[in-house]
């Protein structure tokens, strides 16, 4: 074998190598959905964002997540812009993620992979037992 076949060989596995790895890793989904919230009701800090890994893909709240508790906070996709979702309109067409694990922390909710996330605008965190919006975030 030449020496540039050697290097091409070479070239290859590498290149193979790093696209199996980034295959395998937790990367931001692809369209890099992520961000902060918007009070509407209630203050939520922290971030989150839309990872993508084997598994499949998640919506992970950040570890300085905090909002108040409520007895049926619940996480959905709104094909509305953020600032056009209020209390009466939040969960109309929108997608169910999850409802709220806790009210601090770090979380991580599988979205189901026939969700087109491309098709939903906000993600709206709304207590649905009192139809109290907390807040929002474009997508």
């Amino acid at each position: 074998m030449t020496s540039a076949n050697l290097i091409v060989r070479g070239v290859l596995i590498v290149v193979a190598t790093l696209g199996a790895a980034l295959m395998t890793s937790n990367t931001a989904y692809a369209d890099n959905h992520g961000g902060t919230w918007t009070k509407k009701s209630q203050k939520i800090a922290g971030a989150w964002k839309i990872v993508e890994t084997a598994e499949g893909r998640f919506l992970e709240l950040d570890d300085s997540f905090k909002t108040r508790r409520a007895p049926d906070l619940k996480l959905f996709l709104s094909p509305l812009e953020a600032g056009s979702v209020n209390a009466k309109n939040a969960t109309s067409g929108s997608v169910l993620i999850a409802k709220l694990q806790k009210a601090k922390g770090a979380q991580r909710y599988e979205i189901p992979a026939d969700i087109d996330i491309d098709a939903y605008q906000t993600l709206v965190l709304h207590c649905e037992k009192y139809t109290k919006l907390w807040g929002v975030s474009a997508l």
